[in-house]
């Protein structure tokens, strides 16, 4: 189970801080509820990379175990989406400079976050919806998308993050997995 936290630092400060972060303390067991005293405990670190600009930082990411039900929890820092190793801010503003046309690197990484973007538009602004924003959609997708991308800087990268985590069983750039369909239906492998 992947549960984002904000740390209240940016990924530079992050890696700084090593494993000496504030990680969350838990009352209960996020997946099966029991109290944590006795049961859940830290499990550990693994590392991975995230790619701020041209700097690729090496940090560290906190799991727990729950003795009670089993399950690992990782603790993902919120400038960080499962899987990749691009940082949030980097995602978006790489597809906010591609939808303007404005100069960038590594025209085909931004390519494909755009895509992954417009894959899940719809998932975006359903979420956006439930928040209260009452727009129809226009036809023009660029138009749409742009819109998108700056109602998401505008509430904040890392706050847009964590308050859409879960949106209809699922998080941003995310595959929504739908349970009542197969594993082929849902285009998806397993984990």
């Amino acid at each position: 189970m992947i549960i984002p936290h904000n740390f209240k630092m940016n990924i530079y400060e992050y890696a700084a801080k090593g494993k000496e972060n504030d990680f969350p303390v838990f009352d209960h067991c996020p997946s099966c509820g029991c109290l944590a005293s006795g049961n859940l405990h830290r499990h550990g670190y693994y590392w991975r990379y995230g790619i701020e600009g041209e700097d690729h930082i090496r940090i560290p990411i906190c799991r727990y175990k729950c003795l009670s039900c089993g399950i690992t929890i990782s603790i993902l820092p919120d400038f960080l989406i499962p899987y990749f190793q691009y940082t949030l801010h980097m995602i978006i503003e790489g597809i906010r400079r591609l939808l303007n046309k404005e100069k960038r690197q590594n025209r085909q990484l931004q390519v494909q976050h755009a895509n992954g973007f417009y894959e899940k538009f719809h998932w975006v602004h359903s979420f956006f919806v439930d928040e209260g924003y009452r727009a129809g959609l226009s036809g023009d997708m660029k138009k749409e998308a742009l819109k998108y991308i700056t109602r998401i800087v505008d509430m904040g990268v890392s706050t847009f993050f964590r308050r859409s985590w879960g949106h209809l069983s699922t998080y941003f750039m995310g595959k929504l997995f739908l349970p009542y369909l197969s594993r082929e239906k849902n285009k998806i492998s397993p984990t």
